[in-house]
């Protein structure tokens, strides 16, 4: 039970990161621009991740489900702040 919380928050962590630096992106274009980098370079760090992740479980010593969960937790999470970046524009 305490696994699923700490993941849970894992989830609402990164949804609110997400969610407030798109809501700033959409008040300023500048930092629209930085916040769309920073979307892509986890879009990278994402992609290595789910094809390197025998390596990155060996060198984390955490179990495959839990890995892919952060993994999938963290993508829902992002895209819960696209969506708040495009309803605001």
């Amino acid at each position: 039970m305490i696994k699923a919380i700490a993941l849970g928050n894992a989830f609402l962590l990164t949804a609110i990161a997400s969610s407030l630096l798109c809501w700033m992106a959409s008040l300023h274009p500048n930092l629209l621009q930085f916040v769309q980098a920073l979307f892509a370079l986890k879009l990278i760090l994402s992609c290595s991740a789910w094809l390197l992740d025998d390596a990155i479980i060996a060198i984390l010593k955490i179990d495959l489900l839990q890995f892919r969960f952060r993994l999938i937790a963290s993508t829902v999470g992002a895209l819960v702040g696209v969506g708040v970046m495009l309803c605001r524009s």
